[in-house]
């Protein structure tokens, strides 16, 4: 049996009270001579001499009735034996290739000893085999609501997930009791280039680019990269060559000084037009961008710089990096099951007990008042 309140125990340090109040009234009181009296002090001395042994049963009563109080504050729980020593087994799996590969051997063995084994999904599909898994997009968005209706405070969760970007999404996931989590790094969105659908992850249907340069052919150099650019991953380019047609441009490359800086254009200049100031926003190069004097541009790797400043710009690199292990465990929490044992049949019959000792009590208490009145 447990408590929900254990401090409450400390309560019952009071049944001393009940003991002391009643040595208190066997205290020997003051003598007073009276004549008359004398004929009666060997029947009354030998009536209150010592304890007083009708008195006992009422002491223990009220001792009794401290302890039930003291119990009945600390909330009594009456745990079902083997409760806490055996949980079921549930397995929730994400269903993708990946997590179901990895983890064949726990999975293999769990349909082996006849566990729960199901899918994510907002009809949680039970998992037969390992062959067959059914495509729920996201199935993560399902993942709580699965939680609650599987799990409960005689379960053990184990949880295998994919781990990427797509759990930092999702509001903290609340597991009750006790749980282990089954990680899988998503390798194959790392090995995709991030360029690859640019629009549909920034947004943006059109990136206007100013390209101003004083020589014709760093400018060309520059226009040539970002049309192999535009022609690899179909990003929207829109560029124009020193006119500034437009009020406002998302990347500028040019080797003239910036009087007026804009947060959100990306610029690209020389290192000798910076002052000392940096700026996330601002790109260096260590000469300029011409096939003479530049060995990225000899070497044909102008496109790919340009790609990964994009990249870098618009972050799009994030979605892909897997969570570390610590925002992993932050993306999930335990909490403990309600408890409400104390307020079935312990709890009812320590309640009835207490009222029926205080009944006993006070009848015990008057009658015995009425006996030494008489």
């Amino acid at each position: 049996m447990g408590f929900l309140n254990p401090y409450m125990l400390w309560g019952m340090l009071a049944v001393a009270l009940p003991v002391i109040i009643h040595f208190w009234y066997q205290k020997k009181g003051k003598q007073i001579a009276w004549a008359a009296s004398q004929w009666l002090v060997d029947k009354t001395s030998l009536k209150h001499r010592g304890i007083r042994i009708d008195e006992i049963p009422l002491l223990l009563i009220r001792c009794l009735l401290v302890i039930l109080l003291s119990m009945l504050l600390s909330g009594p729980i009456l745990n079902q034996f083997g409760r806490d020593q055996e949980k079921e087994q549930v397995h929730l799996v994400q269903a993708d290739p990946k997590v179901t590969s990895n983890f064949r051997f726990e999975l293999e063995n769990a349909l082996q000893r006849k566990e729960r084994v199901v899918f994510i999904s907002d009809d949680l599909k039970p998992l037969a085999d390992l062959t067959n898994i059914p495509e729920t997009k996201g199935s993560l968005f399902f993942l709580q609501q699965n939680i609650n209706s599987i799990v409960g405070d005689n379960t053990h969760l184990n949880l295998y997930l994919l781990n990427n970007q797509d759990i930092s999404r999702l509001p903290k996931i609340l597991i009750p009791g006790t749980y282990k989590l089954y990680a899988v790094k998503d390798s194959a969105q790392q090995a995709e280039n991030p360029l690859i659908g640019f629009a549909q992850k920034t947004g943006r249907d059109n990136i206007n680019v100013l390209i101003d340069y004083e020589n014709q052919g760093e400018a060309e150099t520059v226009q040539a990269g970002l049309e192999a650019l535009k022609d690899v991953f179909e990003i929207p380019v829109s560029i124009d060559m020193a006119t500034g047609l437009k009020s406002k441009y998302d990347w500028i490359f040019t080797d003239k000084p910036i009087t007026l800086r804009n947060e959100q254009t990306l610029y690209v200049i020389p290192r000798k037009g910076i002052d000392n100031q940096v700026f996330d926003n601002v790109i260096s190069v260590s000469d300029s961008l011409r096939l003479a004097t530049s060995a990225m541009v000899q070497n044909g790797q102008l496109p790919e710089w340009l790609g990964e400043m994009l990249i870098t710009h618009y972050q799009l690199d994030k979605n892909l990096r897997p969570l570390s292990q610590r925002q992993l465990e932050s993306a999930f929490g335990s909490v403990e099951p309600l408890k409400e044992q104390h307020s079935d049949g312990l709890y009812q019959w320590l309640l009835l007990l207490f009222v029926l000792v205080v009944m006993l009590e006070r009848w015990i208490s008057l009658n015995h008042k009425t006996v030494h009145n008489a």
